[in-house]
Parts: C-alpha cells; sequence; structure tokens
C-alpha cells in the first residue's frame, strides 16, 4: 500500500504532465484567429462554447416550429390553414422534433461533457480534438440535411408504411449517428486521460461516461435501421437492396436500442447535478458509495425501457411485456433514490443560497418526480399504454421529461457554470430569473393542459379534432409563447454577458470543480474508501504550474502551490469561504 507521501508525488507528477500539455494547448490556441477557432479548437472551454451556442441556436430553431404547431392548432381545430397548411404542419412536427432533441439537448449534453470531465479530472485536455470538431460540423451538417428535406418529411417517428421522408432526411440521420459517435469516442477518450491506476473517477464523471457508452451501443441498431429504410422503396434512392420494408423491423430496431436517447440528456444531467450539489449544500453527498451504485443500475434500465412504443406490436413476449415491461417501472426506483439523496445532502431549502441556476436545477428534480409519477401507472402497462399513447398524455409526459426536466436541468448547469465557461460574470441576475420564472410557467402550463387534454381523449400528431378540445389547445398556445420569450430572454442575458459581462479570474482548472473533488474526497473518505481509492486532488486555487521553466516538482512555487493545494479536502470549509452564508457543514 503506498504512503500518502508516494500518492502526493503521483499526484503532482500527474498535475505538471497535464499542465505542460494544456500549456502547449493554449499556445497553438493563441495562434489562431477567431475565425480558426470556430472551425478547430483544442480548448475544452472552446470547444464547449461552440456547442453551447450550436445547443441555442437549434433551441430557436425548433422552438420557431414549435410556436408555428401552437399557433395552427390554437385558433382553429378544423384543419383549415390559418398559420400552416396540414401538409406542413406534420413537416414542422417532425422537425420541432429534431431539432430540440439531436440539436439542442444532444449539443448541450456535449458541451457539459467536454466542459466537465476535463475540469473534473484536472486535466484541462480533450482527447482526439479532431475527432470532436469533425463529429461537431458533421451534426450540423446532418441536422440542417433533416430539416431541409420539404413536405415529405410527416411520418413524426410513426414508422409506418406508406409515410416516409425524404432521402436527405435519412441520409442526414445517418451521418448525424456517425457524428455522434465521433463526438461519443472523443468523451470517452477525454475521460480516460485522467485515469491513474487504482483511483476512482469522479462520480459526476461516471455518469457521464456511462451516458456515452449507452446512446453509442443504441445507436447500432438505429443506424442498421436508418440504413434499412434508406435502401428500401421508401427511401427515395430506388435501391431496392432490402426490397417491401417491414415496418415492424424498423420501429423494433428504432426503439429496442435507441430508447437511450430519451435519457441521453438526464444521464449526463444527473452528471452534472451530482458535480453542482454539494457546492449549495456545503456539505458531499449524502452517499457516495450508493450514488455511484445508481451508474450500472441506470445503464441497465435505461437501455430496456422501450415497451411503451411496441408494446402493441408482435415481438417476442419476453422482450416486449416480460423484460420490457419490468424495467419501464423499474426505472423509478433508482431515479426515486438519486432525488431522495439529492434532497437529503440539501437539507433544509429555506438555508440555500438560491439564485436562479440552482433554482432550474431543484425544479428540474421536482418535475422529473412529477413526470414519473404521470407515467408510471401508464407506460409499462400493455392494458392501458396503446390507449394513451397517441393522446396528449403522452406528450404531456415527454414534455415535463425533455423541456422542464432535461433542458431546464441543463440551462441551470450553464448559469452554474457559464462565470468560469465564459469568463464574464452574468450580466444580469434578474434577467436570469425571469427566463426561469418565464420557462416554469409556460412549459408547466403546457404539460398540465396536454396531460389533462390527452387523459379525456385529446389525440396528438392530427390537424384536425373535436371542437370540444380547442380550449386545451389555446393553453398550449399560451404555454408555447410564455416559454419562447423566456427563451429570448435568456438569449438576451446571454448576448450582453458575451460583450458586456463583468470579467472574472479563470484558473486552469475552474474553483468550482476544486470544491466539488474536495468535498467527494471528503465524504469518501468517511464513507470508509481507501487513500488510494480517492479521486485525484485538484490543487486549492486551481493552478499547477507557470510555464517549463517551473518544472521541478520538488522546490518553486507552483510546487508550493501544488503541496498545498493535493490534500486541501481536509479543509473543505476554507475552500467554500467565497460563498455567502452559514459556514459549510462537514
Amino acid at each position: 500500500m503506498a504512503t500518502r507521501e508516494e500518492l502526493r508525488k503521483i499526484e503532482r507528477e500527474k498535475l505538471l504532465e497535464w499542465s505542460r500539455a494544456f500549456h502547449s494547448v493554449q499556445d497553438r490556441e493563441a495562434r489562431r484567429s477567431v475565425f480558426m477557432k470556430l472551425l478547430y479548437t483544442e480548448d475544452y472551454r472552446i470547444l464547449s462554447i461552440k456547442l453551447t451556442l450550436a445547443g441555442i441556436m437549434f433551441l430557436f430553431i425548433g422552438g420557431a416550429f414549435a410556436l408555428f404547431l401552437r399557433g395552427q392548432a390554437g385558433l382553429t381545430s378544423t384543419g383549415a390553414p390559418v398559420v400552416l397548411d396540414p401538409a406542413y404542419y406534420f413537416q414542422a412536427m417532425t422537425n420541432h422534433v429534431m431539432d430540440m432533441i439531436f440539436g439542442a439537448a444532444f449539443n448541450v449534453v456535449f458541451a457539459i461533457a467536454f466542459y466537465m470531465i476535463p475540469a473534473l479530472n484536472g486535466t484541462r485536455l480533450v482527447k482526439w480534438p479532431k475527432l470532436a470538431n469533425t463529429g461537431f460540423w458533421l451534426n450540423i451538417l446532418a441536422l440542417f440535411m433533416m430539416n431541409l428535406g420539404g413536405i415529405k418529411n410527416q411520418y413524426m417517428f410513426t414508422f409506418l408504411n406508406p409515410l416516409q421522408a425524404s432521402p436527405t432526411w435519412y441520409i442526414g440521420y445517418g451521418l448525424m449517428i456517425v457524428a455522434e459517435w465521433m463526438e461519443m469516442a472523443s468523451v470517452l477518450g477525454t475521460s480516460f486521460l485522467g485515469r491513474i491506476q487504482d483511483k476512482l473517477v469522479p462520480t459526476a464523471i461516471g455518469f457521464i461516461v456511462m451516458d456515452m457508452i449507452l446512446m453509442a451501443l443504441g445507436n447500432i441498431s438505429v443506424f442498421i435501421a436508418d440504413m434499412w429504410s434508406l435502401f428500401s422503396p421508401i427511401g427515395g434512392l430506388n435501391i431496392y437492396l432490402f426490397g417491401i420494408p417491414n415496418a415492424e423491423v424498423w420501429k423494433g430496431l428504432f426503439w429496442f436500442a435507441d430508447h437511450p436517447l430519451v435519457y441521453f440528456a438526464p444521464y449526463t444531467l444527473t452528471g452534472a447535478t451530482i458535480a453542482i450539489t454539494p457546492l449549495y449544500a456545503r456539505r458531499p453527498l449524502y452517499s457516495v458509495r450508493f450514488t455511484r451504485w445508481l451508474i450500472p443500475t441506470l445503464f441497465i434500465l435505461g437501455g430496456s425501457v422501450y415497451v411503451h412504443h411496441i408494446v402493441d406490436d408482435p415481438w417476442p413476449l419476453i422482450l416486449r411485456d416480460i423484460f420490457a415491461q419490468t424495467s419501464t417501472a423499474l426505472i423509478a426506483v433508482p431515479f426515486a433514490a438519486l432525488w431522495l439523496v439529492f434532497f437529503i445532502t440539501l437539507g433544509d431549502p429555506r438555508k440555500l443560497k438560491w439564485d436562479p441556476g440552482f433554482a432550474f436545477i431543484y425544479a428540474a428534480a421536482v418535475w422529473n418526480i412529477i413526470g414519473g409519477i404521470q407515467a408510471e401507472p401508464t407506460n409499462p402497462t400493455p392494458a392501458l399504454d396503446p390507449t394513451i399513447h397517441n393522446t396528449g398524455w403522452i406528450f404531456g409526459h415527454f414534455h415535463i421529461m425533455l423541456a422542464i426536466y432535461s433542458v431546464g436541468g441543463l440551462l441551470g448547469a450553464l448559469y452554474v457554470v457559464g462565470p468560469d465557461l465564459f469568463g464574464k460574470q452574468w450580466y444580469s441576475v434578474k434577467l436570469g430569473w425571469l427566463h426561469f420564472w418565464g420557462w416554469q410557467a409556460g412549459m408547466g402550463l403546457f404539460a398540465i393542459a396536454s396531460s389533462e387534454g390527452g387523459f379525456f381523449g385529446l389525440i396528438r400528431r392530427e390537424v384536425a379534432w373535436a371542437g370540444f378540445y380547442e380550449v386545451y389547445y389555446q393553453l398550449l398556445l399560451i404555454g408555447g409563447w410564455l416559454a419562447g420569450f423566456a427563451t429570448i430572454i435568456f438569449a438576451y442575458n446571454l448576448a450582453l454577458t458575451l460583450l458586456y459581462g463583468q470579467k472574472v479570474e479563470r484558473p486552469e482548472i475552474p474553483l468550482w470543480a476544486v470544491q466539488t473533488i474536495a468535498m467527494e474526497r471528503y465524504g469518501m473518505r468517511r464513507e470508509g474508501y481507501t487513500e488510494e481509492e480517492l479521486p485525484l486532488a485538484l490543487p486549492a486555487n486551481g493552478m499547477t504550474i507557470a510555464r517549463e521553466n517551473s518544472n521541478n516538482i520538488s522546490t518553486g512555487s507552483a510546487a508550493g502551490t501544488m503541496a498545498s493545494g493535493t490534500y486541501q479536502d481536509r479543509e473543505v470549509r476554507v475552500n467554500l469561504k467565497s460563498q455567502e452564508g452559514n459556514d459549510p457543514r462537514p
């Protein structure tokens, strides 16, 4: 067993090695123009900013399609073209789903991954940056190919012949999967850069890595499904490689493994939440060991929850009703356990220091519980699911889970780490609060109106319906526009922040990451983990080495900084003195 001094030496050497590599990256970045950095960057912060801005761009594009839908549906129940022709109505519906999930949510997930992993493991390095940058631009190209598919993009995940999309949609979807694989490979490589033998990775990184592996595996059968349709009569290329496509094969291949897309944002958001929560609680997670066990549990259940997409299809009983149905019901258990740890760790909410960022994260937890309670009695039950699956009950559920929980939580994480990521304080806290309350009110009204309407039979994926349901669509119109105005406020605040925000000093390693790792090490030591197992301790001031001429690890100011910071986790209170409020609790 290594002594504590030997462990310190190993950690110092690693931090110095990574610091030299990081400074080499900074030197290369300094020689690139802004335009070149936009095209290609090795800096983890700049890469994350690129992905974040791309996600916000698609949030606006997808939101515009949504407001077209809500305007049409809220102003008429007959299908008369008040805002959109019925054909374009369904095209907008398809594009809205694509842009919000793959454009907005997925890009921000990659942004969080590329930012948090190098910060938490102390490397500040991105593995295979060429792969990451190529994947980023290929994904943008693919999404625009899907958006520009034209009026034929009307099938909206129904997988029913003869509904189909344009060839550019299928080609774009395939390219998007390839792009995601490239970005996921870079994220996984980045996580391995910070691995030290016998040491555990930070819990937050564990969730993000698990998420990338799950989605990468899920994309295999989705890619096969996409090629199945492209090289068949339905694909529009007139290449009869597979003959007449079987819609059930298409649908089964897609949902059997691509249901992880539903959890892609939540699992990385969980990692971000675990990293951020101790900063506001001012103490470690209630149980690090218990939380780490949730990683394999959610991996297994998240990859097998698909029954409510194929519940009435002729698939084998063990896949359709027994295995998937059970998994769909059981996945509520680890999420309930996660939020139990979350709320116990935070304690009395009246004693927390609230800001828009953590308010988004806290609200996301509450809405996830509400969405789970709403879905669990119906989605896993074959007797009920076919009845409610094509009603507003379902799109009420996934707007809770995607818009208010996933996107809302990711927005919260962006607010929290924004000052270090952008190098500037948020321009206006008041605008942040307006964004929070506008998003909660708008999407909350949307989710409640659609769920209640669905309970009474409001049909989704239609352009005309009985006048009885029009009041629900009018409420959806109001809720959608409230959320839309809130998003405009957010974009305005972000633009002012980038242009006029007060500059902040940014150490090489973000101080929020230093504090998070310090508290995690403290909590793990308290729970009986050995010193060799603890994640690598980060320097207390976020700095490790000035330049190449300070590479002596036993002398000099850099070594002194590291020696004092390596085991700063024993003095967690000192790390948190900058936070307002009561003294941090151990």
